[in-house]
């Protein structure tokens, strides 16, 4: 006879914060790229490339010839381009980082549908254009925001019109060059947002745009004799090793930031039930089981969560569905910040159906955040992570009395970090 079974499906909550990191200035510059994408030479035709889920790229060199165009698709989570490159990056063609239409460029933010606001800082209101809403450091970097969609009223019987129902331009895209050697751009790099267009009675009628994306250029020496196009346009070398004379976006000429690749937002996650590993996917739909255990598995039932980006000592507690009876000893995660555990021990958990656990962490949002004034009262004090396993993580940002504070309402880089 098949012992008996019972069922717990996990996910993940977490209140944390944000370690906004001081960047050490240097003269000598490594991109940190590993190498492990070869060279880019598109001298036998153009190419276009899938981004990486990280949306970053580990080249040796990269070389784009005259008359050849390096262009991208985008990823699912849709992140900014970063190329890394080990020696010299000569760019004599032209890298596209433009979009038409309301999908955007890499990093960029989609237009809205009709009579509704764009997606992403800087998205437009229905009917208004995107703009450009980034840190001027381009660390983290960002495309343009998405145009807000158009509603029309469509022909009449006299064919005047207000113009059709359409949805706003996507925004452009957003790219970070990083070169332990030279870079040299004599071609171009565009970033422009779209705009959609629709016939309608007896005339075209194009809707609002998404905003210009965004570029920046790290490397020991970096000359740039032809085109950019963005919103913002950064070039990062050591004193004397700078030199623009192309047309197009200004640039804002300063010396390196070694930081290129952003950290980590932090995250909590249930990683063992019971001596059982937790499934890569589990937590992706809340109508299928994540772990059978077996009924005799003795109490307590070890639950090991493991938390990346939290400062170690933090509490941890778990919370639970449709098992009122479960209790757990509480337990502090321990390690370091970039990778820390805790084992909670639980007993009494409902054997007789599906059960859900929710971990959580919590600590002041001051311990690492230097946005944090702590004689306002409207302050961020802590920042709730909730992350479903195998979904998307999300936020919620509360002040002190508990209230949540909108996500539109915080500051730009604490947005920025948490992709909001």
């Amino acid at each position: 006879m098949e012992p008996q079974r019972f069922f717990v499906s996990v996910g993940t909550f977490a209140t944390i914060s944000l370690a906004m990191m001081i960047p050490a200035w240097g003269q000598t510059f490594s991109s940190g790229s590993t190498g492990a994408d070869g060279a880019l030479d598109l001298t036998s035709g153009s190419q276009t490339v899938q981004v990486p889920p990280s949306g970053i790229f580990n080249y040796t060199t990269v070389n784009i010839p005259a008359g050849q165009t390096l262009s991208f698709i985008n990823n699912l989570t849709n992140t900014p381009v970063i190329m890394l490159a080990q020696g010299n990056v000569n760019i004599a063609g032209a890298v596209d980082l433009s979009t038409s239409g309301s999908t955007p460029g890499p990093g960029g933010f989609y237009g809205g549908d009709p009579n509704t606001p764009g997606w992403g800082p800087g998205g437009g209101q229905a009917e208004q254009s995107g703009t450009w809403m980034g840190p001027l450091s381009l660390f983290p970097n960002i495309g343009g925001g998405g145009g807000g969609g158009h509603y029309g009223a469509g022909c009449n019987s006299s064919g005047s019109t207000w113009g059709p129902s359409i949805e706003g331009g996507g925004g452009g895209g957003a790219l970070t060059i990083a070169s332990s050697g030279a870079i040299a751009i004599s071609g171009t790099i565009s970033a422009t947002g779209g705009t959609n267009y629709a016939q309608t009675c007896f005339w075209e009628f194009h809707g609002t745009t998404g905003a210009t994306g965004a570029l920046r250029l790290v490397a020991n020496l970096i000359n740039v004799s032809g085109s950019v196009s963005a919103s913002a346009f950064r070039m990062e070398a050591p004193t004397g090793s700078n030199s623009f004379t192309g047309s197009g976006t200004s640039p804002v000429i300063a010396t390196i930031n070694p930081q290129i690749v952003p950290t980590n937002p932090p995250s909590l996650q249930i990683v063992s039930v019971g001596g059982y590993t937790v499934p890569p996917n589990s937590g992706s739909s809340f109508s299928t089981i994540d772990l059978l255990l077996p009924n005799q598995l003795p109490d307590p039932i070890a639950v090991v969560v493991q938390a990346t980006n939290v400062p170690p000592g933090s509490p941890v507690t778990i919370n639970f569905s449709n098992s009122s009876s479960a209790t757990f000893s509480p337990a502090n995660l321990t390690g370091t910040t970039a990778s820390s555990t805790a084992t909670l021990y639980v007993s009494s958990l409902n054997r007789g159906s599906v059960v859900y656990l929710y971990v959580f962490t919590t600590f002041d949002a001051s311990q690492v955040s230097k946005n944090i004034n702590p004689f306002d009262p409207a302050a961020v004090s802590n920042i709730e992570v909730a992350s479903v396993l195998g979904g998307r993580t999300r936020y919620r940002f509360l002040q002190r009395d508990g209230t949540e504070v909108s996500p539109s309402n915080l500051p730009f880089d604490l947005r920025l970090v948490y992709g909001l």
